[in-house]
């Protein structure tokens, strides 16, 4: 049986644009819970080993903190200079950021 040309597949540019909307809702609603299962999603999908996984969480961290905002708000507040952190370093931001987080929450429960 044929499918109607009323039902045929979404263009790569209207999948994308439906991505975008998607992210714009998510960054609106900024729903930590649905950012991580949409991000859990794309992981699964692209079939990410845990060693690789870390990989890509480090690098994603490394880039947010080296952002121009954020390397001038970390070198204002706390005299530190995130181009030259290495992986430690990095990783001692990234757990003191998730303390501070995991504290607000609980303050606000």
């Amino acid at each position: 049986m044929r499918k109607s040309k009323d039902h045929k597949k979404k263009s790569v540019q209207e999948i994308q644009d439906d991505f975008i909307d998607l992210l714009t809702q998510l960054r609106e609603e900024k729903d930590i819970d649905a950012i991580a299962e949409l991000f859990w999603k794309i992981i699964t999908a692209y079939g990410l080993k845990v060693d690789e996984l870390a990989a890509l969480n480090y690098y994603t961290m490394k880039r947010s903190l080296e952002a121009p905002v954020n390397a001038t708000l970390l070198k204002e507040r706390m005299k530190l200079d995130v181009n030259q952190l290495g992986v430690d370093g990095i990783l001692q931001v990234q757990r003191a950021l998730i303390t501070i987080y995991t504290e607000q929450l609980a303050k606000e429960q």
